[in-house]
């Protein structure tokens, strides 16, 4: 990322320093002052909200100016985001876009609960669960979305799990892909050993 601003409520927002970049098998941080402001971050990197100034890269293109579902960013949410009603292996093929036919899908999650050592867990349901193992599902889901994702982006916000576990199976599954924690606690990400950069969003004029 580079020259990045947005708009949040009234305030014009960036991040402090200015450019961001995390290589393949990183982990950064970026630290926002509240869940809100932590959202409408995350939003404008997915590509959900339009940035006001600056330029997104992810392996080497551009995705500025595409949609969400053009970038192939894996997004693991606060605490998981699992669907209370489904079992485990229904909440990870969740993420598998409904065009695939139906054999496909099911090899797909076979394939990524395996990777994630899930296997033994996809009848249960997320109350059965450890909130850590709610991120690894939450994490095959992203996962299942995309066959090839080029980056990971993992929140982290006050009130829910420590997004700690996330991160790690990610590091293990998948080395070759860039994390993006996005939090808002700035004790619970000092305690991120895998992190290595770390960034603020802060007022434009700040930066």
């Amino acid at each position: 990322m580079d020259g990045l601003s947005w708009e949040h409520g009234q305030d014009k927002r960036t991040l402090k320093p200015d450019r961001l970049v995390v290589d393949a098998g990183e982990t950064a941080v970026v630290l926002a002052r509240d869940a809100p402001d932590a959202h409408a971050f995350t939003d404008v990197l997915l590509g959900q909200a339009w940035p006001l100034t600056g330029t997104v890269w992810i392996s080497g293109r551009e995705v500025t100016s595409l949609p969400t579902e053009d970038r192939g960013i894996a997004l693991v949410p606060a605490g998981g985001g699992l669907f209370p009603h489904l079992t485990i292996e229904q909440n990870i093929g969740f993420g598998v876009r409904r065009r695939y036919r139906h054999d496909f899908r099911r090899g797909q999650v076979n394939y990524v609960a395996g990777r994630l050592n899930l296997h033994g867990i996809l009848s249960w349901r997320p109350h059965d669960l450890s909130p850590d193992e709610r991120l690894r599902v939450a994490l095959a889901r992203a996962m299942c979305h995309w066959q090839a994702a080029r980056a990971v982006v993992i929140e982290d916000h006050a009130g829910y799990t420590p997004c700690h576990a996330a991160v790690s199976e990610s590091l293990k599954a998948y080395p070759d892909l860039p994390i993006l924690v996005v939090s808002d606690d700035r004790h619970r990400v000092e305690t991120l050993r895998a992190s290595t950069f770390s960034w603020e969003v802060v007022d434009a004029d700040e930066s």
